[in-house]
């Protein structure tokens, strides 16, 4: 995405909060069966626009409600924003809170209602809650199932057990798509979800084919900002058993490919410190079971948040939602295990002491899109090998590797030839120059700020002196040439080396990074590939 195109997107999103705040929640609910007496204190749908409007109307300043869209049957994906500047979009971390994906977790609305209570009314009066609501942008979407909901109220005679949401099945009388089961990565691909409509698992026809999910899809996208996602964190509710749990539920792997270690071992750590605090049960979420297209694996998979799923309560012997009395109780003892979290959107990292290499102005370990332009200028002349971000794949030619067949960090790099074939001349870069150029980046004011990247150059033994990988950054009052590699009649095989240039002469201005590489002489072997591109302060 361009810079143009995410301020515009920041325009739309603030006009769109803009109408729906205009329009209370309490207006035109759609009526469902009440809870029976024992879940009195619950909220129906209706109850819960009614008690969003409230807390609005006595916090304007730093709280405003939206939709993220509609349900199957209409209802609206009631949602709302935290933040002391709530009518701004502006520059700093954000998290996502959400529930009742299933619909028979009615405690995971009650949970999503309780952060906003807090969030709201302790602003001012606490000092945690008041720093973070001041630092930190808040969404919260109440209730991903609200028709999975309605439909299993019973009134007095008590509940349905109705899981998925209410979106007919073509071709069968089966109801309803399991919610958790429908996001995009790694939809059923492992044994963690069912094909057949019938079942309690059932996946979708495809990914994203109900409504809800595609409308939670569509917001999560939407905070993408100049090729950077937003979001840094997310939780979502779910009852029950107590446990907190990390991605990937996918794999039974702790580690898989998709996965850095930095990664890994902060998922750990931070879903260990919610545990402490709320006395759950910490677990990779595979460990619970395998599940295949769930909204985690989807969050972190696709867009590299730190999400996590907190299932709530203890089941009862009926299997239903604890009765309106553990209402409180339960929402109390996660108070602080979600506001370790929002402290913890900041710098994910910070939990493994890892703040300084990747939470400077810029990290990209590449493994998700991060707003890199292939060919921003129009200008490229390669005819084959353009720059592309992907799984590191090896080709090898004479009995020398051209592409590193792994990466430094996780699975993808940024490489040329990337769709490598039989033979390293298949798909290596021809023909002239391809370039990417990397996201606007904001340098701090104050010097000491490094470029550091891994990077491969490797050419045949036909390669000239008009071969080369070149990375430069562009600033605004000019241009410094931080790595220039160049091609020679000898064969060189690929090897990853690292790059640190300082970055002083551009103290507080907006960067870019332009990657280049070129066949720019006679048609020869040319491959390049990068990982891991930081900007940051490495010494206190």
């Amino acid at each position: 995405m361009s810079e143009d195109s995410g301020v515009m997107q920041r325009v739309l999103l603030a006009s769109v909060l803009a109408v729906l705040v205009a329009a209370p929640f309490g207006a035109g609910s759609a009526r469902a069966a009440d809870f029976p007496a024992s879940h009195a204190g619950y909220h129906t749908d209706a109850e819960l626009a009614v008690e969003l409007d409230a807390i609005a109307a006595a916090h304007p300043d730093i709280v405003q409600l939206f939709a993220i869209g509609k349900s199957y049957q209409g209802r609206p994906l009631r949602a709302a924003k935290v933040s002391d500047n709530v009518a701004e979009d502006e520059p700093e971390p954000e998290v996502l809170i959400d529930g009742l994906h299933h619909g028979n977790e009615h405690l995971s609305l009650e949970m999503t209602l309780a952060a906003l209570r807090f969030l709201a009314g302790d602003y001012g009066s606490d000092a945690t809650v008041t720093r973070l609501v001041d630092t930190r942008e808040i969404w919260i979407v109440f209730a991903v199932n609200p028709d999975g909901a309605a439909y299993d109220l019973l009134g007095q005679k008590g509940f349905r057990d109705w899981r998925k949401n209410r979106q007919p099945n073509s071709g069968t009388t089966a109801v309803g798509t399991d919610l958790n089961r429908n996001y995009g990565y790694r939809w059923g691909c492992c044994g963690g979800s069912s094909g057949s409509p019938s079942a309690r698992t059932y996946r979708g026809r495809r990914p994203f084919s109900a409504p809800e999910t595609a409308a939670l899809r569509d917001f999560v996208d939407s905070r993408v900002i100049g090729g950077r996602q937003q979001i840094r964190a997310a939780i979502s509710y779910h009852t029950f058993g107590r446990q907190v749990l990390w991605p990937y539920g996918y794999t039974r792997t702790d580690r898989p490919a998709d996965m850095t270690a930095d990664d890994q071992r902060a998922f750990v750590a931070i879903g260990r410190a919610m545990a402490s605090r709320n006395g759950y049960r910490p677990m990779q979420s595979s460990d619970l079971y395998i599940t295949d297209g769930d909204e985690g694996d989807w969050l972190y998979g696709t867009h590299r948040i730190f999400a996590f799923t907190i299932e709530l309560a203890a089941r009862t012997a009926s299997g239903d939602d604890p009765p309106d009395e553990a209402i409180g109780p339960e929402t109390k003892r996660n108070r602080t295990a979600l506001l370790h979290l929002i402290d913890r959107a900041g710098c994910p990292w910070a939990a493994i002491g890892r703040e300084i290499a990747n939470c400077g102005a810029f990290y990209d370990d590449l493994e998700a899109r991060t707003g890199w332009t292939v060919d921003p200028d129009g200008s490229d002349t390669a005819t084959a090998g353009r720059w592309a971000r992907g799984d590191a794949a090896q080709t090898r030619y004479g009995g020398v590797g051209i592409q590193p067949g792994t990466a430094p960090s996780g699975r993808r790099v940024l490489a040329t030839g990337l769709a490598a074939g039989a033979t390293a001349r298949s798909y290596d870069l021809d023909g002239g120059v391809t370039t990417v150029l990397s996201p606007p980046i904001d340098l701090p004011a104050g010097t000491g700020q490094l470029l550091t990247l891994r990077w491969s150059f490797a050419h045949g033994a036909d390669a000239t002196a008009d071969d080369y990988l070149r990375v430069t950054v562009e600033g605004e009052t000019g241009s410094a040439v931080a790595l220039e590699a160049v091609g020679a009649a000898s064969l060189r095989g690929a090897a990853w080396h690292t790059l640190g240039f300082a970055l002083d002469e551009f103290a507080g201005q907006r960067i870019r990074i332009r990657i280049q590489a070129a066949d720019a002489g006679r048609r020869s072997l040319v491959e390049a590939q990068l990982d891991d591109i930081r900007v940051t302060r490495p010494t206190s």
